[in-house]
Formats: structure tokens, sequence, C-alpha cells
């Protein structure tokens, strides 16, 4: 009877160890699979910006919402005029490309029309703009002028980044300036700056 007891234990034993060996193998096959994801190029855009996205970046200041720049209206003089604008027209770079850019900007003369209905103008080269510290993220600028002291003569860069391979977006808000001449005939004066990348 002992010996049966004894066989009976040992048996258990062997299936035991045997159960441990097999669970410590395995019959699972390895495979590999490739995964993929792209990130698609996108574009360069440059827009006056009357949203809110850049907001945080400007102290949480609103841009003006208007599409135009209204410079104001003033009473004749004899004397010269520095008329400007309100200071939080905001004009924002989008840099998704990830390319060097240079964006410049040109004003046009300001014209208009008599009350003989003759045509009048100021001189372009009277326009100027001063402008914030542009503000944003991403790879850094290597161009962003606060100011230009004469924007109708010839084109002047507004914003430019000459390197490459990261994208970014910054903003400026900027104030537009005429010096409006001594006894400048009185009308409705328009003009056009003209963004150029």
């Amino acid at each position: 009877m002992k010996h049966l007891k004894f066989i009976g234990v040992l048996s258990t034993l062997i299936v035991a160890a045997v159960a441990i060996l097999t669970l410590g193998q395995t019959n699972a096959a390895n495979t590999a699979t490739n995964t993929t994801l792209g990130i698609r190029t996108g574009v360069l855009s440059f827009y006056k910006d009357t949203g809110t996205s850049m907001n945080s970046y400007f102290s949480a200041t609103n841009p003006n919402a208007s599409l135009t720049i209204d410079i104001g209206t003033y009473d004749a003089s004899l004397n010269a005029i520095d008329a400007a604008s309100s200071g939080d027209h905001r004009f924002t770079v989008s840099d998704l490309r990830g390319k060097s850019f240079t964006i410049t900007v040109q004003s046009s003369s300001l014209n208009g029309t008599d009350e003989d209905a003759q045509p009048v103008t100021i001189a372009a080269n009277t326009v100027s703009y001063t402008g914030t510290t542009r503000a944003g993220t991403g790879k850094a600028l290597t161009a962003a002028p606060t100011s230009a002291a004469d924007i109708g003569t010839a084109p002047v860069t507004f914003v430019a980044r000459t390197n490459s391979s990261w994208v970014s977006k910054f903003a400026q808000e900027i104030t537009l300036k005429v010096a409006i001449p001594a006894a400048q005939t009185p009308a409705a004066y328009t003009g056009l700056l003209t963004f150029t990348y």
C-alpha cells in the first residue's frame, strides 16, 4: 500500500514537472508588419489677420476686425499733418511649407478727387509704418523689421526667413502712417498696400 502511495505521489510530481516545462515553451511564430505615417507639405500663407488665434502672443489684445486700414479724417491745414492708423492692424504669416521666404510690402500713392472733380494725390513715398516685434512660434525669422520710413518708393522687406526645414507662424501689429504735406487739397483719399511673396 505504501508502495502505491509513493508511485501516486511520484506520478503527480512528474505530471506537474511536464506541465511546467510545457508552459515555459511557446509555439507562436514571430511576424513583422511595417507601418507608415505621412505628413503632407503645407503652404505658406500671409493675410491681414482679423481672427483671435494669435491673441495670446499679444497680451490677449484683439486685432482690428476691418480688412481695410483707416488712417483717419483730418481738417485741412496749412501745416503738414502726421496721420496714423490705430496700432492694432495685425498681419500673420503661417508657414506650413518649411522653406525660406520673403514677403515685401509696397504702398501706392493715395489718390482722390477734389470738389471740382479734379484728381489729387499724396505721394507714395510719404507712407510708412511702425510695428510691434513679431510674435509667434516655430522656426525663427531672419528678417522681421518693426518699421520702414518709406514703403512707397520701392518694395521693402516686411518679414523673411532665409533658412528652412521647419514650420512657423508669426504675426505683427502695425500702425500705418502718412506724412500729409502742408496745404494738401481736401478729398477722400484711397491707396493700396501690396504684399508680395
